[in-house]
């Protein structure tokens, strides 16, 4: 089995190779599979900013803010993310590694999130996930109320196993533009 490591630099070598019209392409077909498979009874979404060619959610979270849905992306505090609230995809600026983040406003930060969408830079087939190394989501999906946790990924991040440590939190389902997998717990 190949370590995270390995995982993590030969998944990141693909990611960079698609083109912006792939990104865009793959990340529509993962918006519509995301819309069939949501709890209706959300009401608040935490997203992320696409990073390296990472999927781009970012219309989708367009459209739940138009709708009425609350909408969160995570600012990085020290060691830790925080779940901040956005009117606008416009409040976000440039943060932590120059992702997009919400602005420093700690009176926005929401306590309980029906559905966070979490990047990857793996994802196995038990839903675990490799991100960048700093442990950023695992922190934060041990310390938050979150219902529903699902991994964002375009399919060939998806691996059969990743080796995981006793504080890797899984996600619930994992959703590619061809598939979506999902744990045993999660119907």
């Amino acid at each position: 089995m190949l370590t995270k490591e390995q995982i993590r630099e030969e998944i990141k070598k693909e990611r960079l190779l698609l083109s912006p019209e792939q990104v865009k392409t793959k990340s529509e077909k993962i918006i519509e599979r995301l819309q069939e498979i949501l709890p209706p009874e959300a009401e608040t979404f935490m997203f992320y900013a696409p990073f390296k060619k990472e999927v781009d959610l970012l219309p989708f979270a367009e459209k739940l803010l138009s709708s009425g849905k609350r909408v969160i992306f995570p600012r990085v505090s020290g060691k830790d993310i925080l779940p901040v609230e956005v009117f606008s995809l416009k409040e976000l600026c440039s943060g932590y590694c120059s992702i997009l983040e919400p602005p420093p406003d700690y009176s926005r930060i929401v306590r309980t999130i029906d559905v966070a969408f979490v990047p990857g830079i793996a994802f196995d087939l038990s839903c675990f996930r490799i991100g960048y190394g700093g442990g950023f989501y695992d922190r934060f999906l041990a310390k938050h109320e979150v219902g529903t946790k699902i991994g964002i990924c375009f399919d060939f991040q998806i691996v059969e196993k990743i080796p995981h440590d006793p504080f890797d939190i899984p996600v619930d389902v994992v959703v590619s533009e061809k598939r979506e997998i999902r744990r045993s717990k999660w119907s």
